[in-house]
């Protein structure tokens, strides 16, 4: 064998080396939520290493997938995801999360009425316990209500 052969060889094998080094180095990882975490607020951030993009779907097999890039910003309903992370070279181990309801709701005092807010993950049924009156209030939206009143607010299941 002739030492140019040798030499040649021998870059291949390191080309080689490289390469699959590359490949598993770089591999894209989904740090945060992990796999299987319940989720109970509705701001959360998904925390990525070493990719580019965030594949979000409602299947496994990522049929019509939500795809993030980094500062993008999306309202997932109360469910089941699946998500993945990619990179220029390949696309990350699938992990899940859940996004749980959440009743959650702020009252903040006007001058002359107050104005309740649906700040949680679910519609609303509000009960304003001195008139017996029965509100829905949708998610992100809010109502005038009497100032000073008590109120009790339930998942609503329609």
């Amino acid at each position: 064998m002739t030492t140019t052969r040798k030499i040649l060889i021998a870059e291949a094998v390191l080309v080689l080396g490289i390469v699959v080094y590359m490949y598993f180095s770089m591999a894209p990882e989904a740090i945060s939520p992990i796999s299987g975490q319940s989720i109970f607020e509705p701001d959360f951030v998904l925390e990525i290493g070493n990719g580019e993009e965030v594949l979000v779907s409602r299947t496994p097999d990522f049929s019509n997938p939500i795809i993030l890039k980094e500062g993008s910003e999306v309202d997932l309903p109360v469910g089941t995801y699946y998500w993945k992370v990619r990179n220029w070279l390949r696309e990350g181990e699938i992990n899940t999360f859940v996004i749980e309801s959440n009743v959650g709701l702020n009252l903040r005092e006007g001058s002359e009425q107050d104005l309740l807010e649906n700040s949680g993950t679910v519609d609303v049924k509000v009960n304003e316990k001195k008139s017996g009156t029965i509100t829905g209030v949708g998610v992100g939206e809010s109502i005038e209500v009497e100032k000073g009143g008590e109120f009790e607010g339930k998942q609503d299941e329609n």
